[in-house]
């Protein structure tokens, strides 16, 4: 069981904050990952199984970098949802007069029927969630038989070298370097937290197989820095 109040807060928080470093956002993403995070979000798209998914679902889309990728599958429609306002006001300025749709909405009670996407996304956003498992179901949910799930998130290296490099980069320099661009440093400080918290590797796996997901895997990018969690919902893909 969670605690609900816990989980509504944690929601508080994160809304409150994405909004307040919404206008820095993408400047910080590209600079401090070195513009590696437009690699990552690439490479997560292209081990889409489905060679052409028609409808689209970008959770926790943010300024919609993700939704906007996965223009190269040639959706008939892609769908961006996140919960803070700030962060969808520059997506819709990225988007405008595209076939990306952007609308408010929490990833945990999403506002679609059930079965109707063939591929439902998310680029570190999904660690974010107030109740992972829960927003897991709501993505198995919307997906059509034989649709595709794909998360893209920060995870602990594996590489014994490298990982001392990793932990005074993400906990010592991301933050200062964060917070004096952006001026909020507790969110900068707030990420390396957040991924800490978040279940990894074989542990996410499992989380994705409980929400009743078939051939659940995870694939490291990067030395282990980022990795891609696929699974698909049974049943044949209906064209």
């Amino acid at each position: 069981m969670f605690d609900d109040n816990k989980v509504k807060e944690h929601k508080r928080r994160n809304q409150a904050m994405f909004n307040s470093i919404a206008r820095r956002y993408d400047l910080l993403n590209h600079l401090l990952s070195g513009g590696t995070d437009l690699y990552w979000r690439r490479r997560a798209l292209a081990m889409v199984r489905h060679p052409h998914p028609r409808r689209i679902l970008d959770l926790a889309t943010g300024t919609a970098d993700f939704a906007l990728a996965a223009r190269r599958l040639e959706p008939k429609r892609i769908v961006g949802v996140d919960v803070a306002v700030e962060m969808l006001r520059l997506g819709f300025d990225k988007v405008r007069g595209g076939e990306v749709a952007l609308l408010g909405g929490d990833a945990e009670r999403l506002p679609f029927r059930d079965e109707c996407f063939d591929l439902v996304m998310g680029a570190f956003g999904v660690r974010n969630f107030g109740h992972i498992p829960t927003g897991l179901v709501e993505a198995f949910r919307v997906l059509r038989p034989g649709g595709e799930l794909l998360v893209l998130d920060f995870s602990e290296p594996t590489a014994p070298l490298f990982k001392p490099i990793y932990r005074f980069y993400f906990e010592r320099v991301l933050p200062l370097v964060g917070g004096m661009i952006s001026g909020d440093r507790q969110a900068y400080a707030y990420l390396p937290r957040s991924v800490d918290g978040f279940p990894q590797g074989q542990a996410f796996v499992k989380l994705v197989e409980e929400a009743g997901f078939a051939e659940a895997k995870g694939t490291e990018l990067t030395l282990g820095i980022c990795s891609v969690y696929q699974g698909r919902k049974p049943g044949d893909v209906v064209d």
